[in-house]
């Protein structure tokens, strides 16, 4: 009974975590991401599915809470720095905590190599996108092929995971379009 119950709240979670990521709602990653932690261990089992709830180990749980903090950092820090963004200003990770801290986290993911493969790829969109911001754009673009974007199969996914892989498309696109040279993003809409 008390397995039935733990894995109610793990999906509970799950989908609760989705909503947010799908819906943008950064400030509440934090506290989600405490209670996932808090839940435990589902079953201890060995085997994965595609969602948090599949047996994670406490280091793949420990993982993925980095991912969704990331994803929520870096977010947040694009929200606040809405206007230098639409201005085509480029944010260096050193004038910017949320995204240093962001970046640690990504890091740490990618080398660790814990989480399923999914979530691996969704650790270098997100890192692909963090060089973007910061006007690295060859790293971003060596980040999207590291991930594969090209061979990426969306249909039946997640919201959030449809817009991540849109943003790295944009990304890419806008990329190319200046030659992987280290342009403000004026540049591209400029050529328009």
């Amino acid at each position: 009974m008390a397995a039935k119950g733990a894995h109610g709240s793990h999906l509970k979670m799950e989908s609760e975590l989705e909503r947010c990521r799908a819906e943008g709602h950064w400030d509440r990653m934090p506290e989600l991401v405490r209670q996932l932690q808090t839940l435990g261990v589902p079953g201890g089992g060995g085997h994965r599915r595609t969602g948090p709830s599949a047996a994670f180990t406490s280091l793949d749980a420990d993982d993925f809470g980095k991912l969704l903090l990331a994803e929520a950092l870096l977010e947040q820090c694009l929200k606040e720095n809405h206007t230098k963004i639409k201005d085509s200003i480029s944010l260096p990770e050193k004038n910017e905590p949320k995204m240093n801290e962001a970046r640690n986290y990504l890091s740490s993911i990618l080398n660790h190599g814990r989480l399923s493969p999914q979530y691996l790829c969704e650790a270098m969109l997100i890192q692909g996108k963090l060089h973007y911001v910061e006007g690295s754009y060859r790293d971003a673009i060596s980040m999207y092929a590291r991930a594969g974007i090209d061979d990426m199969v969306m249909e039946n996914k997640p919201l959030y995971q449809m817009r991540l892989l849109a943003e790295a498309f944009v990304i890419k696109a806008r990329l190319q379009l200046l030659g992987g040279t280290q342009s403000w993003w004026s540049e591209v809409l400029q050529g328009r």
